[in-house]
């Protein structure tokens, strides 16, 4: 049962993902800057998370000054990092270039978990995995090269968003073997906040002359794809493997090229529907074949 639930904890994390993906496309449109898109992302969703736990569960708050470098590494790389590069890469590139090049992470940690004996090489694995990269390949729209685009720029912080997501899958699991997912969650956003108030000081930010709707939009895109979607894979990887989460969440293409064609207008074709298909084939073969009868 609690893997049934880990599974449509990611499902749901994947599908607000996916809808934010082309929100933030959006807002990007409007030539805002992805440095202050992510940095009012943390930082919204830290000021929503301090006046919950202040108010209503202070004992989540504690934790040990020789366990803070852990929730460094989460905020630091695996939170501000790994949306930073990702949404600079739909700046320099599409939606669906960005998302393809970042759903090659579950590659990155199958391997890893293979190697570090974490976790046993499986065929029902293995072809879940293929499956889920090639239903991504197609429903991108991968096959026609005019809607690949990308600066040289864009390349670079596509392969970071691959490695920053693949180590957020994996740190992750660890950390959650020592802590809850409620003072993870509020550690790792606030060490993002803190290292994008570095890099962006509150008086840059003041300076971009944002109106008031746009800090509306960038508020709600805060609460949809970071605070719940984040909370909800992390609790998740405390009852299923990274490489079966990170497989799963690859539903997030599936969500943001159905919501593109719904609010950007873009147009969907029948490779891009098997391409969908062979990402929920992917899923369903994951849970048909939980961990345990999955054999080497």
């Amino acid at each position: 049962m609690k893997e049934v639930r880990g599974i449509l904890m990611i499902i749901g994390a994947a599908v607000l993902w996916g809808v934010s993906a082309t929100a933030a496309k959006a807002l990007l449109n409007q030539r805002l800057d992805p440095v202050l898109v992510v940095q009012s992302r943390v930082t919204f969703s830290l000021i929503l998370l301090l006046i919950y736990f202040l108010l209503f569960r202070p004992q989540f708050l504690r934790v040990r000054l020789s366990e803070l470098w852990k929730f460094a590494l989460l905020g630091c790389i695996g939170v501000a990092g790994t949306n930073f590069t990702y949404y600079y890469t739909i700046r320099e590139s599409t939606v669906a270039t960005a998302i393809l090049i970042q759903y090659t992470a579950p590659l990155v940690v199958m391997l890893y978990a293979v190697w570090s004996r974490q976790e046993r090489f499986t065929v029902a694995r293995f072809t879940a995995m293929c499956l889920s990269l090639l239903g991504c390949f197609l429903a991108v729209g991968a096959y026609d090269r005019s809607i690949l685009t990308i600066t040289p720029t864009g390349v670079v912080t596509g392969i970071a968003s691959i490695l920053g997501f693949a180590f957020l899958t994996v740190f992750t699991h660890y950390v959650l073997r020592t802590h809850s997912v409620w003072t993870m969650t509020l550690y790792s956003i606030l060490f993002a906040t803190l290292f994008w108030l570095v890099v962006s000081p509150p008086w840059a930010v003041a300076q971009a002359g944002v109106q008031l709707p746009v800090w509306g939009a960038l508020f709600l895109l805060a609460v949809f794809s970071l605070l719940i979607p984040h909370t909800l894979f992390f609790g998740a990887l405390r009852w299923i493997q990274p490489s079966r989460a990170i497989i799963t969440s690859t539903l997030e293409p599936i969500v943001a090229i159905v919501s593109a064609a719904i609010i950007l207008g873009e147009v969907l074709d029948l490779l891009q529907a098997v391409g969908a298909v062979l990402v929920l084939a992917a899923i369903l073969l994951l849970h048909v074949y939980p961990e345990e009868h999955l054999a080497s």
